[in-house]
């Protein structure tokens, strides 16, 4: 991802298809994985949960059932989708709409790494409900709490489908995302329902004031069942700038921008109201659809 490949392609279609996992391929000796080395405990606690009859992929595969009892340790969705824990929590569920900061590595079902965090030297945030992810990514992400560490198996019919994603993923390629929830971000909620969710924090810069130049680069998201991204400033090589309380802009990009500083990064929720309203914006953004963006500020001057 030059930008991380979660903003170019993951966040646009990650999904799992029909997983048939007898394809899969053993992945380079030095690739180590985040389910793999993270909460071991929790796996050797299941003791005959660990199938080990799948020589021939990169892991073991945990057993749907333990003694004639269902494995907690496993979930299998609709569609061949798969969840599997090594560290497993209660009582903290992902809901719809959360924003949650995450460690991940994506991989093709045959093995090979197309993207992961690393390079970002810090969790990467994620925001349901957005269409960010693929459909078999998000649907698993909701099925886990925060701290909970496993992997996330998506058949490509949940993934990039029959097209693939260009020479990344091959077609009807199944997907394994290994994950782990390091924490929800916790919105601030301002007037009329705006949120801001600040998923990388500079609290030595101040806030703005009226009529300095806000800079920065975004992400501009559609919330709900239609969701998507609809527009970033990264396709036009710069980014964008406005005067804080005195410019042409949406009513929530002005209230969300109150309480960010500059070096800050957020999510801000913005309700159609103070967005494109019953009009939409051409095709971009149907009527009466609440919006997101997600904020990089370079400077506030």
């Amino acid at each position: 991802m030059k930008l991380s490949l979660i903003y170019t392609c993951l966040f646009s279609a990650i999904l799992f298809v029909s997983c048939d996992f007898s394809g899969v391929k053993s992945s380079d000796d030095n690739d180590t994985d985040i389910a793999d080395t993270a909460g071991t405990d929790s796996v050797i606690a299941l003791d005959s949960g660990i199938d080990s009859t799948e020589s021939d992929l990169p892991f073991a595969l945990l057993k749907d059932t333990i003694l004639g009892e269902a494995n907690s340790m496993v979930y299998n969705g609709e569609g061949g989708l798969r969840v599997e824990w090594t560290v497993k929590n209660e009582g903290d569920p992902i809901a719809l709409n959360d924003a949650v900061l995450v460690n991940y590595t994506a991989r093709v079902a045959a093995g090979e790494v197309f993207d992961s965090n690393s390079e970002m030297k810090s969790p990467a945030p994620l925001k349901t409900n957005i269409g960010m992810m693929v459909e078999g990514w998000e649907k698993g992400l909701l099925e886990m709490n925060i701290g909970d560490v496993g992997r996330i198996m998506i058949p490509s019919a949940l993934a990039y489908g029959e097209n693939g994603y260009s020479s990344i993923v091959p077609p009807d390629a199944d997907l394994i995302v290994e994950i782990e929830i390091v924490e929800r971000v916790t919105p601030i909620v301002l007037s009329e329902s705006v949120k801001v969710y600040t998923w990388k924090q500079n609290t030595s810069a101040n806030k703005p004031e009226k009529d300095q130049l806000i800079t920065f680069d975004y992400f501009a998201y559609r919330k709900g069942s239609k969701g998507g991204l609809y527009d970033n400033s990264f396709k036009d090589s710069q980014p964008f700038s406005f005067r804080f309380e005195n410019d042409n802009v949406i009513d929530g990009l002005h209230q969300g921008m109150k309480v960010v500083r500059s070096g800050e990064n957020a999510f801000i929720e913005i309700p159609s109201k103070l967005a494109y309203g019953s009009k939409g914006l051409v095709d971009l953004v149907p009527k009466n659809t609440d919006i997101v963006y997600d904020v990089r500020i370079l400077s506030i001057d």
